[in-house]
């Protein structure tokens, strides 16, 4: 059923409409959707071969007339998708909006098996849709450079970067101890046809969950780091334990930090994030390499007004994957740009403990600290950038942690011993006889000793090396920072080394 409120003839079709129908929404109950009537009961039961057996019509595509440099394909509701999305199409003017029904003519069906028959033209919407333009080579080769699919999950991709890590609209109570996580869906999208020569694809989509309604503004500019403006507002039917905006969502299995935790695993690293890094108000860049242990593991970092956040694969060695099937080192690094409407807060980073690299097991998202107003019919407003990077990414952070190692020491089993590796323009500029010092600190649980800090003569940076004592009957983290001073004027390097190490419970 259509959420059908907003007119078809507009002077400029807008974030305010849809905005309008959020608080309008807001205001209702919220609606549980019964999927069992909104999709055939074949479709619902879809397994992975069957959903995959749907392939795309040749002539399914929305704008493919060449007038237009974008092309979009929808995607089949079923199999894990059993909530039928309403489109719209709105014209590069903004003044026509017209809604998209479903066509089985946009669909392949020869290669599904269905025991039983499905009426196609009766399905009330699709699950989503991807974005297509020619990013890797010439004019008649379409890549795809975005989808959205699945509650309000969505990806980008820019230059010769392959999926991995995903975007959020929304994450409401990520591991909460006193709260189920709540996955807020989008319900609605209105697709803004390009005009001739555009180089930008505008779109707007409406959000629904128990607790919470939102309109959403996306402006897609596609490149070597592609690059998204998303502005939001959001209506509060409830409160909610934790509020998490911009979220990044992404899977760490194992990499050269994970020595302690055993892996029968023959490749050397599984992953499509390898950290978290962090803009602090101050100016300071926080690295915090990822772990997965056995334990979930909660992290956060303070800011009076985010700079900017996300989640990085700073490793690009194939030979540090040695897998042709999953390509790790083509994935994206996820950056948020903080816009307007953010506040102070807090970055945080929730670790889960997986054995399966098809699980996402790590969430980074901004929790707003201020509180958040709840049923009167005022929004939270806040927009962000959201870019998708590979070959840019030492312009986050130059002088940056390329490599963290750490063992188990020989002689003492509750010693840890650390090696980092840090790397950049400036440090490689350094002859081995610079006298750069490595200024670490630990929580009170932790003792650093051996601290030594030299030349790598084979990368060309620096490497710092040290070991962490703790009491023999310690079961709490070790918080730990790091970063490169040079001597004598005590200048400032590099960005901070953080690492929370665990004792594995």
């Amino acid at each position: 059923m259509l959420f059908a409120s907003i007119p078809t003839d507009l002077a400029a079709f807008g974030l305010a409409d849809v905005e309008a129908r959020a608080k309008e929404l807001a205001a209702e109950p919220y609606a549980q959707p019964r999927l069992e009537e909104a999709l055939p009961k074949p479709l619902l039961d879809l397994t992975y071969d069957q959903y995959r057996a749907i392939k795309h019509s040749p002539d399914g595509r929305l704008w493919d007339d060449g007038e237009t440099p974008f092309r979009v394909e929808m995607f089949h509701p079923g199999y894990l998708f059993k909530r039928p999305v309403i489109a719209h199409e709105v014209s590069s003017d903004l003044s026509q909006v017209k809604p998209l029904p479903f066509d089985p003519a946009r669909f392949d069906y020869t290669s599904l098996v269905l025991e039983d028959e499905v009426d196609w033209s009766s399905l009330p919407g699709y699950a989503g849709f991807r974005i297509q333009f020619p990013l890797n080579g010439g004019a008649d080769q379409w890549d795809e450079i975005g989808s959205f699919l699945g509650a309000s999950y969505f990806r980008i991709l820019g230059q010769d970067q392959r999926y991995g890590i995903s975007a959020r609209a929304l994450a409401l109570n990520v591991a909460h101890p006193e709260a189920l996580e709540e996955f807020p869906e989008f319900v609605e999208h209105w697709l803004v046809k390009p005009a001739p020569g555009d180089r930008e694809l505008r779109f707007f989509s409406l959000l629904d969950s128990p607790s919470v309604t939102g309109a959403f503004a996306f402006r897609l500019v596609p490149g070597v780091s592609t690059e998204m403006d998303v502005t939001a507002s959001l209506f509060f039917r409830k409160e909610v334990k934790s509020l998490g905006l911009a979220p990044l969502t992404s899977m760490f299995l194992f990499g050269e930090n994970s020595r302690e935790r055993c892996f029968h695993d023959w490749r050397p690293e599984v992953h499509d994030s390898d950290g978290l890094l962090v803009a602090a108000s101050n100016g300071e860049l926080i690295w915090r390499p990822l772990v997965n242990q056995t334990i979930i593991r909660y992290s956060a970092f303070a800011v009076d007004e985010p700079r900017g956040f996300g989640l990085l694969q700073r490793d690009r060695e194939f030979r540090n994957y040695q897998d042709l099937d999953n390509p790790y080192q083509f994935t994206p690094s996820y950056w948020v740009e903080a816009r307007e409407g953010m506040g102070p807060g807090a970055v945080r980073l929730v670790e889960l403990p997986t054995k399966y690299e098809s699980y996402d097991n790590v969430v980074a998202f901004f929790e707003p600290s201020g509180p958040v107003p709840v049923g009167n019919g005022e929004p939270l407003r806040y927009s962000y950038i959201l870019k998708s990077k590979m070959h840019l990414e030492e312009s986050l952070s130059p002088e940056r942690a390329v490599a963290t190692y750490v063992g188990v020491d020989p002689f003492f089993n509750d010693t840890r011993r650390f090696a980092i590796d840090f790397n950049g323009p400036t440090l490689q500029g350094l002859d081995r006889h610079s006298q750069v010092f490595a200024e670490i600190t630990s929580s009170t649980n932790g003792f650093v000793t051996e601290n030594r800090c030299f030349k790598n003569e084979h990368t060309g940076g620096w490497r710092v090396a040290f070991k962490l004592d703790t009491d023999d009957h310690n079961t709490d983290p070790v918080e730990l920072r790091c970063f490169l001073k040079l001597l004598p004027e005590g200048r400032t390097l590099t960005e901070t080394w953080s690492y929370l190490w665990h004792p594995e419970v």
